[in-house]
């Protein structure tokens, strides 16, 4: 299996509990890129009026050739795009770190906007990298271009400080800074400037709580996930020792209904 389908098969595992959470009826999911989330949701949902939206006019053309049964809509999902009440649910899958590296004033407009769009007791789905707690890891520049290619993201990564310090074989620095320059990495010259405004290690647990419950959510699930192979994608030229436990977060959130205190916190494995 080439490297590229075992990690869709991996993501499509990881989402498949939070299928037991969709309401039928109408389902949006924002941010929606080509397709991979739509496909699985068609696959469980066969009677359900099913949309994706993205600003890419070419995924949603991916979209229109390949899933006939999927309303495509061309939007900035931090605007408003549907009636208020419209959907029963809505999910967010690894498309709100996009969002926030906009600003996080965007990241709230975009939670706030699903918010209006759901019924009332509707679910909003969130599957999206996290921030690990702050700590100072290590980076081994085995090569000189290892580390002229961090220094470079240091100076260009646009959505917050890189804050470092240089030792005799590498960098020290916070771990969510680590993460983001490793998995930007091997990233293609032509889209390196695209990906110095994008982070994924940006909230932790404790603000997506908040941030949800300032939109109005009642939080009814909220998961940490492991790999599922305990391994990181390894550089041969960067060594680094640190391990992340939980990569991703799960959230499901209801729109806020009368005397709903529900919340329940699991890590999975």
């Amino acid at each position: 299996m080439h490297e590229i389908d075992r990690l869709l098969k991996e993501k499509e595992k990881r989402l498949q509990p939070l299928m037991n959470h969709i309401i039928p009826g109408r389902i949006v999911e924002f941010g929606c890129g080509s397709g991979f989330v739509l496909e699985i949701l068609t696959k469980n949902f066969i009677n359900s009026t099913i949309i994706g939206v993205d600003k890419s006019i070419t995924r949603l053309k991916v979209i229109k050739e390949n899933l006939k049964n999927v309303i495509p809509v061309q939007a900035d999902i931090t605007q408003s795009i549907f009636r208020n009440n419209t959907f029963d649910t809505a999910l967010f899958v690894d498309s709100l770190h996009e969002v926030f590296s906009l600003s996080r004033k965007k990241f709230e407009d975009a939670l706030q906007m699903s918010y209006n769009t759901l019924k009332d007791n509707g679910v909003l789905i969130i599957h999206e990298s996290l921030r690990p707690p702050s700590e100072l890891v290590d980076l081994t520049f085995k090569t000189e271009e290892s580390r002229t290619k961090f220094l470079k993201f240091a100076r260009e990564f646009r959505p917050r400080k890189v804050e470092y310090k240089e030792t005799k074989q590498g960098v020290t620095l916070d771990i969510a800074d680590a993460l983001d320059f490793l998995s930007k990495y091997l990233c293609p010259p032509e889209e390196w400037g695209e990906e110095m405004g994008e982070t994924h290690f940006f909230f932790t647990e404790e603000e997506y709580h908040e941030a949800a419950q300032k939109a109005g959510f009642t939080i009814k699930e909220s998961r940490k996930l492991k790999r599922y192979k305990k391994r990181m994608t390894t550089h041969t030229d960067i060594e680094y020792t640190f391990k992340v436990k939980y990569p991703w977060i799960q959230l499901v959130l209801l729109k806020k209904v009368e005397n709903s205190s529900h919340f329940t916190l699991n890590s999975k494995e």
